[in-house]
């Protein structure tokens, strides 16, 4: 069977992989990302630390794709042979590459550490394979030729090292190397708090397999990202049809558009909360500080948080918060008067301009038939900028119990939600 030029397959190394230690994401990512380029992933091979194993992989895919990826097993110790692996596939023996070793090193010195001897394995490849730089590891990537024509990319296995070389040199290589005469465009549109149902009910025949532009949807940590590629002659044409279908898309949910894309919800928030200059404040229960945490992950972010408040037991909530013991008494903590206070409170108490809470009952025990396990209020507070009572609202939502970490990450999620909107209100 011949290769065809916009099949691609993948080899995923790796002996954890093999016994479920830890899922392969990097199929997944470049399976993702291949319709931007005119390719399409045809198969995934998952094999373990093994030289003959890999090298039987590489072959058994170059009979039918045109391009290989082969991720991990790059490192530096005896049982990482991938590279070993494709060198027996393309027939060609291990060099030391010179560039390579001066890269290694560089990382080193860098990084304020010697290089040891065994940091030279990761510096070996075929004869005649092109060195792929790796700016944000140890292991250097290699591009070569396997004997039935097939190119094989070699990337570094950890998924961040893997996509930052994937955006910095693999990207560009593939738009110079199109299988066909025609140009793609990608747009893309990220999300806050809504659910892919949602979302593909609304979108309809553009999700549709055959749809030019080929939308496609991805959700992770709270942020659903939508993602058009168009494929035209010429590229101001695609770049047009992407940019019309991502802007259609947007505008079926502009109150819980976030941005082009985003990567940290937290991280995000945070920033457009100083961008916007508002000061918030945070009354978290259930979310034990998770929201305050990630709203960190802002660099400057201090300008706008003094202070948040982490009650947990019900005696802090009284002594921290204010909330009347009335409240606690008749209506328990986990009630839409308990938020209401718990925001108002964080509100008064820290100077903000606007403040949320969060209170539930994340599991796995605790719950009972009228406050069910994943049941969460929300407390959302403003100041009237007009100098009248502040503007307070509660929300509840109930998810499914399916573990604590997760009710405590969906929750957190639609705390930030609550805080950008109340960001951009004002």
């Amino acid at each position: 069977m011949s290769s065809e030029p916009a099949a691609v397959g993948v080899v995923s190394v790796g002996d954890e992989l093999m016994a479920g230690a830890h899922p392969d994401l990097n199929a997944p990512y470049l399976a993702s990302r291949m319709a931007e380029f005119g390719r399409r992933v045809e198969r995934v091979i998952v094999v373990g630390d093994d030289e003959e194993h890999i090298a039987s992989a590489v072959d058994a895919l170059a009979a039918r794709c045109g391009l290989i990826f082969v991720s991990g097993g790059l490192g530096p110790t005896l049982d990482d042979v991938t590279r070993h692996g494709v060198a027996r596939a393309v027939q060609r023996p291990l060099e030391e590459c010179p560039a390579a070793i001066e890269e290694i090193e560089g990382w080193f010195t860098r990084a304020g550490r010697v290089m040891l001897e065994n940091n030279r394995r990761q510096a070996l490849m075929p004869v005649g394979a092109t060195r792929v730089p790796n700016g944000f590891g140890t292991a250097p990537g290699f591009r070569c030729e396997h004997p039935q024509g097939a190119v094989i990319l070699v990337l570094p296995g950890p998924p961040r090292e893997l996509q930052g070389v994937f955006d910095a040199e693999v990207e560009p290589w593939l738009a110079e190397h199109r299988p066909d005469e025609l140009h793609r465009a990608r747009a893309s549109a990220a999300f806050v708090d809504l659910p892919e149902s949602t979302f593909a009910e609304a979108a309809g025949a553009w999700l549709e397999r055959g749809a030019n532009p080929l939308v496609g949807v991805t959700v992770k940590d709270g942020i659903l990202t939508t993602r058009a590629v168009a494929t035209a002659a010429t590229p101001g044409q695609a770049a047009a049809m992407a940019r019309e279908r991502v802007d259609s898309l947007r505008a079926l949910f502009p109150e819980r558009y976030l941005a082009e894309r985003v990567d940290d919800l937290g991280a995000f928030v945070g920033g457009e909360l100083q961008r916007l200059g508002v000061s918030f404040s945070l009354a978290e229960s259930c979310t034990g500080g998770l929201v305050a945490a990630s709203l960190t992950g802002a660099p400057g972010v201090s300008e706008v948080f003094a202070r948040s408040f982490v009650t947990y037991a019900n005696e802090a909530k009284r002594s921290e918060l204010g909330v009347p013991s009335k409240v606690l008494e008749e209506h328990g903590a986990v009630s839409e008067a308990c938020a209401r206070a718990m925001a108002l409170g964080a509100l008064e108490r820290s100077g903000a301009e606007v403040a949320v809470s969060v209170t539930g009952i994340a599991g796995p025990g605790g719950g009972t038939d009228e406050k069910p396990v994943g049941l969460v209020w929300f407390g959302i507070a403003s100041r009237d900028p007009g100098g009248g009572a502040p503007l307070i609202e509660a929300e509840e939502r109930r998810w499914p119990p399916l573990g604590r970490a997760r009710v405590r990450r969906w929750a957190a999620n639609r705390a930030l939600a609550h805080l950008l909107r109340l960001a951009r209100a004002r």
